[in-house]
């Protein structure tokens, strides 16, 4: 270790300890000088964990996994719907025992409640951003139709769900604006689903993707479709537990079901392998990208657009 990095290291170090020492502070000024000892806090008593019988052989061992079933969706499962809420009521008493919360609740809202937003994109002649007033759940996509136009909301996630936690993901316009390509993420999932909305109405077109996951959003130039990467299906108990293998590329036609999008690549002899597409500047070719978990060496190939004909990828 060089001296630079010793400094860095002690000056790490002091700003580690004054912020530990403002909270301490934090949490004294809280508190009267000559207050009370707080009462003794009871022992929680958490709700009973029903353990299974399941046993699994693997490689020949057997290996008991009791609590199998917690791992079901809590949206779906009664039982675990249950059990969480239980755990939840047994730590919110004993959290709301905790001296500071509400002062420290109260600053940290005032900390995060700022106006902020996102990066401009350009799609024709309007101009698409995100946008935050300070406290929303989820920050809202505005449009305006040119750099001086007036801002309108195009879409606002904070309605789609009672407990705010459905959000809008990543979203994409056409080349000519014209159509906004956007996905919906429910509830913190890595799923997403695939929707299309239409820049001047604000109107959601009827098209709708999903099993989408890991995936680019790439519009074709002429607006007429675009090109995503999803999963096989998943089984119907295990939609969240179930392994994500044979991802592939497809081309999405606007106005047309699911059923019926293009597979442009896919690698069968290669399951776990992953892949993105993206469309050049000039509209003419996709570029399909692969690689296989976090191992840094990536496959590219390149197909030529034309029309309506299906796109053939070569190897680079």
């Amino acid at each position: 270790m060089n001296e630079d990095d010793v400094q860095n290291a002690k000056k790490e170090t002091a700003m580690r300890h004054a912020f530990i020492t403002a909270f301490l502070l934090l949490i004294m000024a809280a508190t009267p000088a000559h207050a009370e000892p707080a009462p003794a806090r009871p022992t929680p008593s958490y709700p009973h964990s029903r353990a299974s019988d399941l046993v699994e052989e693997q490689f020949g061992e057997k290996v008991a996994d009791p609590y199998r079933w917690l791992e079901n969706d809590v949206r779906q499962d009664v039982e675990v719907q249950k059990w969480v809420t239980g755990q939840n009521e047994v730590s919110s008493a004993y959290l709301k025992t905790l001296p500071g919360r509400d002062i420290l609740a109260d600053r940290m809202k005032a900390l995060l409640n700022f106006e902020r937003q996102g990066a401009p994109r350009k799609g024709g002649n309007y101009y698409f951003y995100t946008k935050n007033d300070g406290l929303q759940n989820q920050s809202v996509l505005w449009v305006r139709d040119g750099a001086a136009g007036k801002p309108r909301i195009l879409i606002d996630p904070n309605g789609w769900a009672r407990d705010g936690a459905t959000a809008l993901a990543e979203w994409m316009p056409s080349s000519d604006g014209r159509f906004l390509l956007y996905a919906v993420q429910d509830g913190g999932t890595d799923w997403r689903t695939l929707q299309v909305v239409e820049t001047a109405t604000g109107k959601r077109l009827s098209d709708e993707v999903r099993w989408v996951k890991y995936s680019a959003l790439a519009w074709k130039a002429d607006g007429s479709g675009f090109f995503y990467s999803r999963f096989p299906p998943p089984d119907k108990d295990g939609t969240y537990q179930s392994p994500n293998t044979q991802q592939a590329v497809y081309y999405h036609a606007l106005g047309t079901a699911q059923e019926a999008d293009l597979k442009v690549y896919a690698t069968p002899a290669h399951p776990k392998r992953g892949h993105s597409a993206q469309v050049t500047d000039d509209g003419r070719y996709l570029l399909v990208t692969s690689s296989e978990g976090t191992d840094d060496r990536f496959e590219l190939h390149i197909g030529r657009i034309e029309g309506e004909k299906p796109i053939r990828l070569k190897r680079l």
